[in-house]
């Protein structure tokens, strides 16, 4: 049976379409995305079957489909320029909005009549015989003459509605866009000059790069191709110019060509153009014999550099037109391409193609500062700030930058520039003359189904990680991908997917966990703004934000990203809801929902009304707390995934699943009390995905259910040890299923008492062969001493990325995976019988994993060495393309690999007592052997003394010349740091090293050389710890020429802090406590030569050292910088001299210091503080002889621990935030906290003597966040806050037994509450999902119907007669009925 739009199974039948087209209308492949899904309906609907159900009642139904159909056909041609127009026409864009809600809705109306007689089909098989038509016909939910009547007023309904938008059209005067009318045409013309005065920023490196490909690159070809591909805006045709200008250019090239193409790839005009560039020729004919020969002549035996600009051609039969009258150039010419999309790099053959990357974030900050800047005058702090958080908005885009630049350079003012950073890009004034038509060409030149499918991406959050496998769901969730007859969708997903990103619309990104979840990948902020752009008002994405929400009125599908509520708009219209964690009411409200995630949520079980959500094709219930699933979810007809993954508790699945014939998709992994599987699963025969499966005991749901499934992508088999024997094991064809790319056999776990025997497990094994083109494998808890014939085999295994071998304890040789062509990954642990990872002693493999980049060993308690004989091991090149390495507990394992480790990038050694240096080599290529090391991470290595097992030797050299970050955590016995210079080192952590005294110990004089590249420098617990160089010269050097970040936490031996000009960041904490700074001269003080510090966090330091906080001298270089303070545990410290003179103090935290007793007077003065905490400052009463001491700019207060407190201040109005806590003197608040216009949030808790809240807070009409816990002297509400209630959005009462009685039902404030997004009352247990049942509803709807109708009254009663004299002549005996799974209810 053929699939519907959908991608299910069942509803329709293979008979033509009864409602012909005109051959003149285009094909559904060429039209605009929004009518294809509701044309591919019409078609559906309009076979004979669904006409002959639909006609017996609705009287017209051919005809309202044809009216639907010939509407859609004759707008479809002018929708192409209203998309154009919409740009600069806000009156025809609304006119599109209207036309796409109003098709969506026809949409939604003829898949209710599809899915209609999928439940009837459905209610037949689970009964196992014909509805009784007595009860179908009372029934509230499956009433057919109800509805098919309501079905066919929504249908007229529409059609009216399509009709008034086609009258409409006229006054726009819409035309059809012929081939030669495309919006490319009006591309502006590119060309090669480039003035010598424009400074170029951020190029420089990809100008040499791709100079290096024309010039020096060797090529097979006589004229090579090469091309530069990136998405608009990134600034190819910038790069061309600057190496069509370039001197080697001219030098090497006898002739110079520049061409726009951007218009029709014509053959005939391009030839003209060169012709006409190369020689000044005007060629106004489209002779090609005539073209070709002057072309020929023009280029004949000379080298010849020709640029092609902004090329979207993907014909192959142009370019190879055009490409054969270009091949008379002499030996080493070059055409340069540069276009957006990957494909038409192919097309044109390039032999090298450069991918353009957006500008580095110091070139993006140069760029936007020559625009947004005048010269010379110097830059305001805060509008720096802001600037740099607007050019990291533009994510390297350098249009974008100049943009956004040049509109900046007319703004001086603060409030302006924040407008720019929170506001859409596309919104801003002027951006749409440049950046929108650039980017608006790369979504016009996609194909229709693609453009829906890109669209699509705007409901997912900026910056979020996209993964491919579950992008493809959304689409086929909601009809985007077109059905090809003999193609699964999801093939068809992932080829659309894949054009994405050559286009440069989706931007693919590497994980390390890509082997399992496949492809991810991200859109740039302004690409999906365009998409968001194409979506306005169908999605609606939460994100955690301080800006107003703005929801539209009729989404489409939401995004509940940020973990809020969502009670606005119209819900009965909702497709997808992503991230619903919290507001379960929704969904009753979902009538047509698509898409629904509810993973992570707090719910423990489905309600069996979740039945109702019939049109449900994609139900991820990932990670939730659910135990089991109600029979009633086989309702759910069009259901193609179902994901289970994570769900801990889950028990058992629905015996009715096997009626489930869409599902296309069980995700079922990490579940440990489920046990087994219903019976029937083999009936799916459309189940495409199947991650795992639990091996029972029963021929109902042993291994050989899997024999008739069609499976695909990952499979994880469970409880093997449950099969009986190779035979048995073979009838899962496990050989046959050529589309598993990922194969996990699991015997059982560690509490399993039942496994089977060794030889059994090794039968089993055997027979469970995979097909030779597996991509990943993993073999856990196998009992069997040695692997099956099939994983020694090379030919098994060419196509093998990863292999994981867990707890696999009998084993006691490893299968000759070194020979593994393609292996990239391979993980093992508790392999307790494995001694060596190559065992071929035969020498005949001189190069062992080839492939490798990343290898795990873990609790590998026998393994001793890499090779079986050493001696040929270190001839041996072992692992030559491994970039990251994770050895952890491998007691018996003494050194690294003797190999070098050329790619080595990350390498990660703990809990190896066993090894005492990193470098065993004494040849002398210590300095060799990683190369291309980045991160080093070494944590208990008790037994760790060096770095090198010759340590003198390599005192002048680098033993990792590429190392940027390094991590040592508990290496007791090391007692150097690597000597010699660290070029590249960024991060440096120490901690709990007792054996260092100094962090460089170069003797030789190049102190000064070892961290020029440091960034961040962490010490923590390093009680040995004395200076910072062995020769204690660091008063006068900057050993550290370039760090930012300082953290020093219990090094108690530490004296001084070095000359840091550079150092933003500085942590102290209980350390420098055998310092005597009095015998410190001033010119080596702590923070005398921090001048650019901008954050200060000093906690149980001595005494000695607070107090020079107080000296002005000392302190006056990092008071000017310095924007964040956090002074804690200096007892005699006095804020009143630390708090002078401090102009950019934004975040100040106070934290037990005794001799505060009330607010410092200087506080007035700070207008750049923001936010205040004070805490555990028992002595702190806030009482004040001065009046309004509170900073006048303050936004957030948070007040703690402080035991004597009794009043707090007059605050600001700017407060936004007031956090009270622990405070149990504080009996009320202010009278005149109603003045705080600004505050939204206000927490209050453990105050237990605070009986009353200002009577003045009515005036407090921001506030929406209110949270008051264990304070029991709250008896009310005072009457202002008592208005406030309705306009919450979130409320939390525990701990207030009288609060809580008036809040809950009967309660005087419990009718006040309903509004309240979010709100909690006493201590709650973890909310369930509660999905009303819908039946009362329609009930209450079908009666007021049938009340209000006189016909429809008289036509019920006469067909109740009808169907009662039917009853009694059939004598129907229900107890003669077939007994049934699940019958639902009616």
């Amino acid at each position: 049976m053929k699939e519907n739009y959908r991608g299910g199974h069942h509803l329709l039948y293979p008979h033509t379409c009864n409602l012909s087209c005109d051959s003149n209308h285009l094909s559904l492949e060429t039209m605009a995305g929004v009518f294809s899904n509701a044309l591919e309906l019409i078609k559906e609907l309009s076979t004979t079957h669904a006409l002959q159900y639909l006609e017996s009642i609705w009287t017209g139904v051919d005809d309202q489909l044809q009216k639907l159909q010939l509407s859609l056909l004759f707008i479809q041609p002018f929708v192409e320029d209203a998309e154009e127009r919409q740009l600069t026409d806000q009156a025809i864009r609304c006119w599109l909005l209207l036309l796409k809600d109003a098709v969506y809705d026809a949409e939604d109306i003829l898949d209710e009549a599809n899915t209609h007689e999928l439940l009837i089909q459905r209610k037949a098989e689970l009964s196992g015989r014909p509805r009784s038509k007595v009860r179908e016909f009372f029934s509230l939910d499956f009433n057919p003459l109800l509805f098919k009547l309501q079905l066919g007023k929504k249908l007229r309904n529409i059609n009216e509605r399509i009709n008034d938008l086609i009258e409409e059209m006229g006054k726009f005067k819409l035309r059809v866009l012929e081939n030669n009318s495309r919006p490319l045409k009006n591309r502006p013309q590119t060309y090669s000059y480039l003035h010598e005065s424009r400074v170029i920023i951020g190029r420089d490196e990809d100008k040499e790069k791709l100079l290096q490909m024309l010039i020096s690159d060797c090529f097979d070809e006589k004229v090579a191709v090469v091309s530069v591909i990136g998405m608009g805006g990134l600034g190819k045709t910038t790069l061309a110019q600057l190496v069509y200008g370039d001197e080697r250019v001219k030098k090497q090239f006898e002739l110079c060509i520049w061409v726009c193409v951007s218009d029709d790839f014509d053959v005939a005009k391009l030839a003209g153009k060169i012709i006409h560039t190369a020689s000044g020729k005007i060629c106004d004919h489209t002779n090609m014999e005539v073209l070709q020969q002057d072309l020929r002549q023009i280029l004949r035996k000379k080298r010849y550099l020709l640029v092609l600009d902004d090329v979207w051609n993907e014909d192959f039969k142009k370019w190879g037109d055009l490409k054969n009258m270009l091949l008379d150039g002499g030996e080493g010419s070059r055409i340069l391409v540069t276009t957006r999309n990957e494909k038409c790099s192919r097309v044109m053959g390039a032999g090298k193609h450069y991918i353009l990357k957006g500008l580095s974030e110091k070139s993006s900050w140069a760029l936007f500062a020559q625009k947004a800047f005048a010269t010379g005058v110097p830059k305001q702090p805060k509008l720096v700030e802001i600037g740099e958080k607007i050019v990291k908005k533009c994510q390297g885009l350098p249009l974008a930058i100049e943009v956004l630049g040049s509109i900046m350079h007319c703004k001086n003012e603060e409030n302006e520039w924040q407008a720019v950073l929170e506001n859409e890009t596309w919104k801003l004034q002027h951006t749409e003359n440049k950046i929108i038509p650039e980017l608006w060409l790369s979504y016009v030149d996609l194909p229709t189904h693609l453009k829906k499918c890109f669209a699509f991406c705007a409901t997912f959050p900026k910056d979020h990680k996209i993964e491919e496998e579950k992008l493809i769901q959304f689409w086929m969730a909601h009809g985007f991908i077109p059905s090809q007859k003999g193609k699964d969708m999801e093939d068809e997903g992932r080829e659309i997917f894949t054009e994405l990103t050559r286009r440069s619309l989706l931007q693919y990104r590497y994980y390390l966990r890509a082997s399992t979840i496949g492809r991810v990948c991200k859109m740039h902020d302004l690409i999906h703004d365009l998409a968001h752009f194409v979506m306005e008002n169908e999605c609606f994405t939460s994100m955690k934000s301080n800006a107003p929400i703005k929801i539209p009125i009729r989404p489409r599908h939401l995004n509940l990203y940020a973990d809020i509520n969502y009670n606005q708009g119209d819900c009965s219209i909702i497709h997808s809801v992503l991230h619903c964690r919290r507001d379960y009411s929704l969904l009753s409200k979902l009538k047509l929902v698509r898409v629904l995630d509810l993973s992570h949520a707090y719910i423990d079980e489905l309600p069996a009304s979740i039945e109702h959500l019939h049109h449900l094709r994609y139900l991820d219930i990932s990670d939730t707390d659910i135990r089991k699933l109600p029979e009633s979810i086989c309702m759910l007809v069009n259901l193609q995934m179902l994901n289970l993954n994570g769900c801990e508790r889950l028990s058992e699945l629905p015996k009715s699943i096997r009626y489930m014939k869409s599902l296309r998709h069980l995700l079922f992994d990490y579940c440990p009390q489920f046990k087994t599987f219903p019976a029937g699963l083999s009936q799916l025969c459309d189940l495409k995905t199947l991650t795992g499966y639990i091996v029972g005991d029963d021929a109902e749901n042993n291994i050989g259910q899997l024999k008739s499934l069609n499976l695909s992508g990952e499979l994880a088999l469970y409880d093997l040890q449950k099969v009986k024997n190779a035979d048995d094991a073979r009838k899962a064809k496990l050989d046959n299923k050529q589309n598993i790319h990922t194969l996990k056999l699991s015997w059982g776990d560690d509490d399993d008492d039942k496994c089977c025997s060794i030889k059994n497990a090794e039968e089993v094994l055997e027979a469970l062969k995979s097909h030779n083109k597996l991509k990943n494998l993993r073999v856990s808890y196998y009992p069997g001493r040695q692997f099956p014939i099939w994983m020694r085999d090379r030919r098994q295994f060419q196509y093998l990325h990863q292999i994981q071998l867990l707890k696999c304890r009998e084993c006691e040789q490893l299968p000759p995976l070194e020979i593994l062509p393609s292996l990239e990954c391979l993980s093992m642990s508790e392999m307790d019988g494995i001694k060596y990872i190559v065992n071929n002693s035969g020498g005949n493999s001189r190069q062992a994993f080839p492939a490798l980049k990343q290898l795990y060993l873990e609790s590998m308690r026998n393994l001793e060495g890499w090779c079986v004989e050493v001696g040929r091991g270190a001839d041996q090149s072992l692992f030559p393309c491994l970039i990251f390495m994770n050895i952890t507990r491998c007691p018996k394992l003494t050194a690294m690999p003797p190999q070098i480790l050329p790619c080595l990038e990350n390498l990660s050694i703990s809990e190896m007592d066993s090894i005492k240096h990193i470098v065993n080599h004494r040849r002398g290529n210590a300095v060799q052997s990683f190369p291309a090391l980045k991160n080093l991470f070494l944590s208990g290595m008790r037994n760790l003394e060096g770095s090198c097992v010759e340590e003198d030797r390599e005192a002048n050299q680098s033993l990792f010349p590429s190392l940027i970050r390094m991590d040592i955590t508990g290496c007791p016995k090391l007692t150097t740091m690597p000597l010699g210079m660290l070029p590249c080192l960024e991060h440096l952590s120490i901690s709990d090293v007792d054996g260092i005294k100094h962090i460089i110990n170069n003797s030789r004089g190049n102190a000064l050389q070892s961290y020029p590249a440091l960034k961040e420098l962490i010490l923590f617990g390093m009680k040995n710890l004395e200076g910072w160089c062995v020769e204690g010269r660091e008063a006068n050097l900057s050993l550290f020429p370039c760090l930012i970040r300082m953290d020093i936490r219990r090094c108690p031996k530490l004296t001084t802090v070095p000359c840091i000009p550079t150092l933003q960041e500085l942590y102290m904490e209980r350390s420098f406590c055998e310092t005597q700074i009095s015998l410190v001269s001033k010119e080596r003080r702590f923070f005398k030569h921090l001048e650019s510090l901008r954050s200060l966090t000093i906690k149980s330091c001595p005494e000695e050292l607070v107090l020079s906080l107080e000296d002005e001298e000392e302190t006056r270089a990092m008071k000017a910088s310095l924007e964040s303070l956090d002074i804690g545990n200096c007892n005699q410290l006095s804020l009143t001299l630390v708090l002078q003179n401090l102009p950019s103090l934004r975040d100040l935290w106070v934290g037990s210091l005794e001799k505060l007793v009330s607010w410092p007077y200087e506080m007035q003065g700070m207008k750049s503080l923001n936010n205040l905490t004070i805490s555990s400052c028992k002595n702190f009463t806030g009482v004040s002889s001065q009046s309004d001491c509170a900073p006048p700019f303050l936004k957030c207060l948070r007040v703690s621990g402080c035991d004597a407190l009794r009043e707090l201040p007059v605050c600001p109005k700017s407060l936004q935030s007031l956090s009270i806590d622990s405070c149990p003197g504080i009996e009320s608040l202010w009278p005149e906290l109603g003045h705080i216009t600004s505050l939204s949030f206000l927490w209050l808790s453990k105050c237990p003597k605070l009986v009353s809240l200002s009577d003045g807070m009515l005036g407090l009409t921001s506030l929406q966040y209110l949270y008051i816990e264990d304070c029991p002297g709250l008896k009310s509400f005072p009457k202002g806050l008592q208005q406030l209630l309705p306009t919450l959005k979130e409320l939390t009462i525990k701990g207030c037994p009288e609060l809580e009685r008036l809040c809950k039902p009967g309660g005087d404030y419990y009718n006040l509450l309903f509004t309240i997004t979010y709100k909690q009352i006493g201590v709650q247990k973890k909310q369930s999902t509660q999905v009303p049942h819908k039946s009362s509803t329609g009930a209450t709807q079908a009666l007021k119907c049938i009340a209000t109708n006189p016909f429809l009254l008289s036509s019920v009663f006469v067909c109740a007669i009808a169907y009662f004299i039917y009853f009694i002549l059939n004598k129907l005996n229900s107890q003669n009925e077939q007994e049934v799974l699940y019958i639902p209810p009616t």
